[in-house]
């Protein structure tokens, strides 16, 4: 059964979503959240009991976590593109690697985990 415990937060930036939740589910991988932005209220749900120090450890989760930006939602959105998305840019990565692959000096090929970093980075500059 899961277990809820409300925090209330001292920080005035919100924190980003993406970021915040994946250092909640370091702690506890059921971990999920509720929070309306602009407001200093959290809920935190886990699947088992709460204990003291896991309260302390999510409310210094809570407040250290970074500030939203756009540079933050946007590559929180590319890390959760929907399958065909991720294909089409991959397909399009494919045929790169074809062109580099018949250069007179060939090129090395551009691995997946190469161009969804790369995409990453993009969207941190825009």
């Amino acid at each position: 059964m899961s277990s809820y415990q409300s925090f209330t937060v001292g920080r005035t930036t919100e924190p980003d979503p993406a970021t915040l939740l994946a250092q909640l589910r370091a702690l506890d991988a059921t971990a999920g959240i509720q929070h309306q932005p602009g407001t200093p209220a959290f809920v935190i749900k886990k699947a088992t009991a709460w204990t003291a120090p896991q309260i302390t450890a999510v409310q210094t989760v809570l407040e250290a976590a970074p500030v939203t930006t756009p540079d933050l939602t946007a590559q929180s959105v590319i890390d959760m593109m929907p399958i065909e998305t991720k294909a089409l840019a991959l397909a399009i990565i494919d045929q790169l690697n074809v062109i580099r692959a018949a250069l007179p000096t060939p090129l090395a090929a551009i691995t997946v985990a190469q161009a969804i970093a790369a995409i990453r980075a993009k969207a941190g500059t825009l």
